[in-house]
């Protein structure tokens, strides 16, 4: 038997993510949510945990009893709490859970149109409010034929009509309304790209942040990559499929980082679980000074983000 180390008694224990969850409304509310009314933001995070705890325990994304998947997200919830400022920030992190809920219900189902419709609904939501979203969806018909092993016309019909419901809605009210201005300037923003890697338009608050995040992504990404032969196939599926979603949104951050806000959600909650593998499965003295360093990192950043002044989040 494996020797249990303090990370191991970390996201084993029930403490875990209540601890997890006060700390990161304790973060959230000296960031600014109640002088703020940051309430849609809280209930859009409150659902996203709760949505990544159902998605690992359905899924069973880890081999123990753990709650380190929902612990993970809220551990940089609380790093990143002033971002929650930037509905964007809620909303993608909302969208892309309760796409990873559904859309991992439909491993090996030959009929899971209703399913693939309601993942990809949740993905045409987050386009409203940031269409370069819609970047993923060709690696995400990819993931249904390669991975989930779900792809047919059925299901790809399904993923269109999916993309196109909220813009039929859309449509419809911005003729009664006289106005479709704003369809037209949010599609052409699909088609509007920076110049590349300017990363002069960061602040150093937004360096930081995002210097974090990577750093647990390749962590979470480099290990499960070594030591993806010890789940399941159908674990190893799953999990390819954050990692191919959290590689193409580190390189997209690193192409166009004027879209910090949104892309590091996306990164937040593909990240988690990839982490939660990390921190929850391995048992080597190495790995356990690496968890005692994320903590002290988290607490560094959450410390850089609340109490040192910016100008620029």
């Amino acid at each position: 038997m494996a020797y249990r180390r303090f990370q191991n008694t970390v996201s084993e224990s029930r403490v875990t993510l209540p601890l997890f969850a006060v700390l990161a409304l304790a973060s959230a509310g000296v960031a600014g949510m109640v002088s703020g009314g940051w309430w849609v933001q809280l209930l859009c995070m409150v659902l996203s945990v709760y949505l990544m705890a159902e998605l690992s325990r359905r899924n069973q994304l880890l081999r123990v009893h753990s709650q380190m998947v929902p612990g993970a997200l809220l551990m940089m919830l609380t790093a990143l709490s002033v971002l929650l400022a930037d509905l964007r920030f809620a909303i993608l992190s909302l969208c892309l859970a309760s796409f990873y809920s559904a859309f991992f219900r439909c491993y090996q189902r030959y009929k899971s149109a209703s399913w693939i419709y309601f993942g990809f609904l949740s993905l045409a939501l987050a386009s409203m409010v940031f269409v370069q979203v819609l970047y993923f969806v060709p690696f995400l018909w990819g993931a249904m034929a390669f991975n989930l092993y779900t792809l047919n016309i059925k299901s790809w019909l399904a993923s269109v009509l999916a993309l196109v419901t909220p813009y039929w809605f859309a449509l419809a009210w911005m003729l009664c309304q006289g106005d479709v201005s704003w369809l037209s300037e949010h599609w052409c923003a699909l088609f509007t790209f920076a110049p590349l890697a300017r990363f002069d338009l960061l602040s150093q608050h937004q360096w930081v942040n995002m210097g974090y995040v990577a750093l647990l992504s390749i962590v979470g990404m480099t290990h499960y990559m070594r030591q993806s032969y010890s789940d399941n196939i159908r674990t190893r599926m799953l999990y390819e499929i954050f990692v191919l979603i959290d590689l193409f949104t580190l390189l997209f951050m690193a192409l166009q980082p004027q879209h910090y806000t949104p892309l590091i959600a996306m990164a937040v909650v593909s990240t988690a679980p990839l982490l939660a593998h990390f921190i929850t499965l391995t048992h080597t003295f190495l790995t356990n000074i690496a968890f005692y360093i994320i903590i002290i990192l988290t607490l560094a950043v959450v410390y850089y983000n609340l109490w040192m002044p910016s100008l620029n989040f």
